[in-house]
């Protein structure tokens, strides 16, 4: 997301004319130095993040979602006539395996692991976010997948909501929240996707894909919340007689 940042200086010093040092950045994220194992702790970190799903964010986005479903189910059978008289498509199967649960959950592990291995504080803690979003994520597109139990375009049940595009906006959301829009876009672009390929193949209907995505976006901002790159920040900085607090927003 594009901002204006502003920065601000209260400098308390001796001697003005001393150069100005230069401040800190402030951009860079700071995950915590110690987290624990997202593997050994997915039970704990899967109630906590339950809870979590109640916040006002979430609601929001999941309201937002079901509406737009509902609003989008009107042409479901409109949609599934248009893909129904056009031969398959063979680009299709990129979504059908990429979106998949089990790869999404693969690239969250490999993330981690990279990031334990390397000693790498910041790609340890998205891999751990990503683990944390795809279970959150899974168990509640499975409770309405069982809940709803709606029948598959082709045929079929658990229809509502679609898990591979659930599964690639919890990805997305994640990447968004800690990088931003320059790698959000992008990755909403790749789960956007997902989702076209899942409705090609009639393997759902557009009204799944579009709840499937705002699932999949509150996994991200649950497992994300207070996890992102501050907003704002308030920093001391020594100065040569003196001292300075910089303000950044």
């Amino acid at each position: 997301m594009l901002h204006l940042t502003w920065t601000c200086a209260i400098v308390i010093s001796a001697t003005a004319a001393l150069p100005h040092p230069t401040p800190p950045n402030l951009t860079q994220s700071h995950p915590p130095l110690h987290e624990p194992n997202p593997l050994t702790h997915i039970v704990q970190n899967l109630g906590t993040d339950l809870r979590g799903l109640a916040s006002l964010q979430t609601v929001t986005i999941l309201g937002i979602g079901g509406s737009a479903a509902i609003v989008t189910s009107r042409h479901d059978d409109d949609v599934d006539e248009w893909t129904l008289a056009r031969p398959a498509e063979s680009w299709t199967k990129i979504g059908k395996v990429g979106g998949d649960g089990w790869t999404q959950g693969a690239i969250a592990i490999g993330t981690w692991a990279v990031g334990s291995l390397t000693d790498h504080r910041l790609t340890t803690h998205v891999g751990s976010d990503l683990i944390r979003a795809q279970a959150l994520n899974g168990v509640t597109t499975w409770v309405l997948k069982l809940g709803v139990n709606r029948a598959r375009p082709s045929g079929g049940d658990h229809a509502f909501p679609s898990g591979h595009t659930s599964a690639t906006f919890a990805t997305a959301g994640v990447l968004h929240r800690h990088f931003g829009w320059k790698a959000g876009l992008p990755a909403y672009a790749a789960a956007g996707f997902v989702g076209v390929t899942r409705v090609r193949d009639r393997a759902h209907w557009v009204s799944d894909t579009v709840f499937g995505a705002a699932i999949g976006i509150a996994a991200a901002w649950t497992v994300t919340h207070g996890h992102e790159t501050p907003s704002w920040s308030i920093t001391p900085v020594a100065t040569p007689g003196g001292g300075a607090i910089v303000v950044r927003w």
